[in-house]
């Protein structure tokens, strides 16, 4: 098994967990963050949520690692999840995340170039 590449931390404040990724990511890094995310969300024992993705320190990853985020986007799709908005500030990484991860078209989400712009859009949805 290959070494986890990237770094994931993940926060709360209210009813929205932040995700925060930096680094290049190959599948093991996403794999043991979005374990990390599971077992965050059940520990929070959240009636519903809403999440931010910020990948605006995030250097791109392999093509498995894009198949692991469309499982995740997968997952989320069948959680209490009311609306997930993603930053990110490489046009580059945001068409190849867009074009690897097609179960994010079902989700209510958003992509954004800043934080600011995502947790206000965030605020508004219920």
């Amino acid at each position: 098994m290959n070494e986890a590449h990237g770094e994931t931390l993940i926060s709360i404040d209210g009813d929205t967990i932040t995700v925060k990724s930096s680094g290049t990511f190959n599948r093991e890094g996403i794999v043991k963050g979005f374990e990390q995310l599971k077992l965050f969300i059940k520990s929070h024992n959240l009636s519903s949520f809403k999440i931010l993705f910020d990948y605006s320190d995030n250097e791109g990853g392999t093509p498995d690692a894009y198949d692991e985020i469309n499982l995740c986007n997968i997952w989320l799709s069948r959680q209490n999840m009311t609306a997930k908005a993603t930053v990110m500030t490489s046009q580059m990484n945001k068409s190849i995340l867009e074009s690897r991860t097609p179960a994010s078209k079902a989700l209510n989400a958003r992509k954004f170039t800043d934080k600011q712009s995502a947790i206000s859009w965030l605020k508004s949805q219920k």
